[in-house]
């Protein structure tokens, strides 16, 4: 077996020993030492590709990733506000329950545009104030508007309608109209209804009652 692996590999013994004269175990060590310098090479140059091709890549991709941060840039300017118009403060109209009787006062008053508080001070049965509210959209969305919602400290609620605690004094909301706000410049009108509803009762003071009303609206 020796002697047949000489044979092959006789040049590159030949070459690699200077032209001298070597033993056949000399010889094979040789020949195999050759070879392995030659496998090394090959691995180092395929390394190399690899890391070659792995480079390119990284670039290109940090390249892509730089152009999609600059092409994704947006602005968004649209506004949303819809609320009660807080300069009316006097919109109401008071009307006495007897001829001759001492007309009812009332007031509105605004924590902020989405909250108005209503006040009714009565005297007599028939007493009635009715107050008009209204509801400006300014800004650049489409508005729908809700039902409203009523909060009576000295009272009940019942939907649209709100009791004082004595019985005596009910407030009746009517829903806005129109409900569907343009942007910018849509407004509608609430009507608020108060009363004095117990027919029997007649009073030498002055009965108050105090409603809440928050408006509601979602986006068209």
């Amino acid at each position: 077996m020796l002697e047949k692996f000489i044979d092959k590999k006789i040049r590159i013994c030949y070459y690699i020993s200077n032209g001298k004269l070597v033993t056949k175990v000399a010889c094979q060590i040789l020949v195999e030492r050759e070879e392995g310098i030659m496998e090394a090479k090959n691995k180092n140059i395929l390394i190399g590709g690899l890391l070659a091709i792995v480079l390119v890549m990284a670039v290109g991709y940090a390249a892509f990733a730089t152009q999609l941060n600059i092409n994704g840039t947006a602005n968004i300017t649209s506004t949303w506000h819809v609320g009660f118009d807080t300069e009316q403060t006097t919109t109401y109209t008071p009307t006495a329950g007897l001829s001759g009787a001492t007309t009812p006062t009332g007031s509105i008053s605004f924590s902020d545009d989405q909250h108005a508080t209503l006040t009714a001070n009565f005297q007599q049965p028939g007493d009635k104030i009715v107050f008009t509210l209204t509801i400006k959209n300014t800004g650049t969305l489409n508005a729908n508007l809700g039902t409203p919602v009523l909060n009576m400290t000295d009272g009940t609620e019942d939907g649209l309608t709100a009791t004082s605690t004595s019985g005596n004094i009910k407030f009746t909301v009517t829903n806005p109209t129109p409900t569907a706000l343009d942007a910018e410049t849509g407004t509608a009108t609430m009507t608020v209804t108060a009363e004095f509803v117990n027919k029997e009762l007649s009073s030498s003071t002055t009965e108050s009652a105090t409603v809440d009303i928050t408006v509601q609206a979602t986006q068209a």
